[in-house]
């Protein structure tokens, strides 16, 4: 923040002998604004290593006690609150002796002089090492970075290795740093490439500490069931040590974006942008309001797919621990000509957005529903049809078992729409019925099982739904 002062000065001799008439000043003022503490942040027990206080933003919650001793369940631990004694035979009790320097900690106990291990080749990037802690009961113990520091939500404990410091004796110290806990390094099995480090991975078991000793690195510790550590960790390179420690990934694990690079700016209303996925893809990312909004269009798409209609690859992956969906980029996309006839796929694609009720199917700037340098129409975002409008809203009873989009699509009531389709011919609208009847009710139902949003029984009721829609357009071209 900047502030401008302004002030007189009477005329005056300097000590040179020269006067200087009245004259006005200007005086700038650098003020640094005070950091605004948002509701419900709080201090962290320890100090940063500066020895200033340490704010966690959006504090963690403890788990109840009950998950303490449950291996199915997670247990969630924050900094200075209350721990078990003991846990699964082995007492937790901070660790109170623990070395104070870089020579002390190559000493340190838990280190593994026999252990058959390769040289770190670094790749040119700096030196690091973790652990991979194990419990009797088969969980796994990871931090959560305060404030998700380097967007990272949950990880396994790890650090840049100091100089002076051995691979085995900096995971010791990082783990103890980062989680309050003290480890025994059990054996090696990777290395893995961060975006800064190589950093070598360990397996290890807990021989003392608490997690209540965190350090103010981390402003949570969970103690996780394998078939949820994956969930747990939203970025792919965490999600690739575990898997390497051999900690599978369950079905269905969602992808995360997270370790994608921005590429581009939002488009639409809601939260996004372009992407460069960790292949070199580039995908347009969007985050709606909600979870079911975002497999709703996942599921649409997968619709027009089994239709014959051409959209980009469509998929759910998850950003800052919100459920996104992630679109292909097309290259060399243009909106459609003046002759909508002149390109492939719109008019004989009708039937099918009006089956599907996509109401956004062209958009309010036309540009929803482009071509490609082919001169194929491609339905490039498909979030207005089935259940919910396209900014989020769910249509009710306007979704129903009579296909009313032949009409609202066509007169006028859509005017971007009715300016494509308002003169469609029926051969044309046949072509398109076509389409939709040639979607087995099985897949109908295999695609709503899959990717459709609510329980089991509202996912049933929408397969039933979009039949009975078909069955009303099948009928209309049976009738003519």
């Amino acid at each position: 923040m900047l502030l401008l002062f302004k002030s007189h000065i009477k005329g005056y001799t300097r000590k040179d002998g020269v006067f200087v008439k009245d004259h006005d000043t200007r005086v700038v003022k650098k003020i640094h604004p005070v950091k605004v503490q948002p509701p419900g942040a709080i201090a962290h027990p320890q100090s940063g290593d500066d020895g200033h206080p340490v704010q966690i933003d959006k504090p963690s919650i403890a788990s109840a006690p009950t998950t303490w001793t449950d291996p199915a369940v997670t247990a969630m631990f924050v900094p200075g609150a209350a721990a078990p004694t003991e846990l699964n035979g082995v007492k937790l009790a901070p660790w109170t002796n623990y070395p104070k320097t870089t020579e002390g900690w190559n000493y340190v106990d838990g280190q593994m002089p026999d252990l058959d291990e390769p040289g770190l080749i670094a790749n040119g990037k700096a030196p690091a090492a973790g652990v991979v802690i194990e419990e009797p009961d088969g969980r796994v113990w990871l931090v959560n970075p305060t404030n998700a520091f380097a967007n990272t939500v949950a990880t396994f404990p790890k650090g840049h290795v100091d100089e002076g410091l051995s691979l085995q004796a900096t995971a010791i110290k990082e783990a103890f740093e980062e989680s309050g806990l003290q480890v025994e390094i059990t054996g090696f099995f990777g290395d893995v490439e961060r975006s800064l480090t190589m950093t070598r991975y360990y397996r290890a078991r807990r021989i003392g500490g608490t997690p209540a000793a965190m350090g103010w690195e981390t402003q949570a510790v969970q103690l996780a069931p394998k078939d949820r550590v994956h969930a747990a960790l939203n970025r792919e390179v965490d999600r690739k040590v575990a898997t390497l420690a051999g900690i599978a990934a369950p079905a269905g694990l969602v992808e995360s974006a997270d370790d994608w690079a921005q590429i581009g700016r939002q488009a639409g209303t809601n939260p996004g942008g372009v992407f460069r996925d960790n292949d070199g893809r580039a995908w347009y990312v969007k985050l709606p309001k909600s979870a079911n909004i975002a497999r709703n269009e996942v599921l649409a798409a997968k619709l027009y797919q089994a239709a014959g209609v051409a959209v980009p690859e469509v998929k759910l992956v998850t950003m800052h621990n919100q459920l996104g969906i992630a679109s292909g980029m097309i290259a060399g996309l243009q909106k459609l000509s003046d002759d909508v006839r002149d390109v492939n796929g719109v008019l004989d694609g009708f039937a099918v957005d009006a089956w599907l009720a996509n109401w956004d199917v062209v958009g309010l700037l036309h540009d929803n529903l482009l071509t490609d340098p082919h001169g194929q129409a491609v339905r490039v975002d498909v979030g207005g049809a089935l259940l919910y409008r396209a900014q989020g809203e769910p249509k009710g009873a306007a979704f129903g078992t009579t296909v009313g989009e032949l009409d609202t699509l066509t007169d006028g009531t859509n005017p971007q729409a009715a300016e494509v389709f308002g003169n469609i011919t029926h051969a044309e609208l046949a072509a398109g019925i076509a389409k939709v009847r040639s979607v087995p009710d099985a897949t109908v139902q295999m695609l709503c099982r899959e990717h459709g949003s609510g329980n089991p029984a509202q996912k049933q009721r929408l397969a039933k739904l979009l039949i009975a829609r078909k069955a009303y357009l099948v009928g209309l071209l049976n009738s003519a």
